[in-house]
């Protein structure tokens, strides 16, 4: 049974959406991870989201729409030196758009733990003018839609086990029967 919960369980902490929501919940971070190694991987690719977030939000360079001085074209040197300039303020914005998101993602996870009693949707309310980018991510990773399917199918399955058959079955044994079930 061990080996079976090993198999099942030991790639959990690899999958991009289940490791992004656990660090996104500020009540455990990394403490949530087994594996600090793939703590440590999980945080990278936190920092990577969020600086494509501050990316995708940057607007264009001021450089692009410069008002031109002259009536004239300009020579072809000066466009040269435009493209330059807007090719190194491009540069310049991809490196602080990175650091940006480093700086946010740590500042994150050097602040202390929430409660686990706490909500942490309202943590994320409370905090999405400090961490607007975070806050984003933590919308698309922790934000459930509803559904009663699982329940449903729970129901189900215990109709399946519990018939007129089994009618004498014992409500502990048929509740062991269901986490195996559903848990293996």
């Amino acid at each position: 049974m061990v080996s079976n919960m090993q198999n099942k369980f030991d790639t959990t902490e690899s999958q991009t959406a289940l490791t992004l929501s656990t660090l996104l919940d500020p009540r455990f971070k990394t403490i949530g991870f087994y594996n600090q190694v793939q703590a440590a991987a999980s945080v990278k690719r936190l920092t990577a989201f969020c600086t494509q977030l501050r990316k995708n939000a940057q607007p264009d360079t001021p450089t692009d729409k410069q008002p031109s001085t002259s009536a004239q074209p300009a020579p072809a040197s000066l466009n040269l030196w435009e493209t330059l300039d807007r090719d190194a303020s491009e540069a310049r914005t991809a490196r602080n758009a990175t650091a940006d998101a480093t700086v946010e993602v740590q500042r994150y996870m050097t602040d202390p733990p929430l409660e686990r009693s706490k909500d942490p949707l309202a943590y994320w309310v409370d905090h999405q003018n400090v961490y607007p980018n975070l806050f984003k991510l933590a919308k698309q990773f922790l934000y459930m839609p509803a559904s009663s399917v699982p329940s449903e199918r729970v129901f189900s399955k215990c109709g399946e086990i519990v018939s007129k058959k089994r009618n004498r079955l014992n409500p502990k044994t048929a509740e062991k029967i269901m986490f195996l079930n559903k848990n293996l």
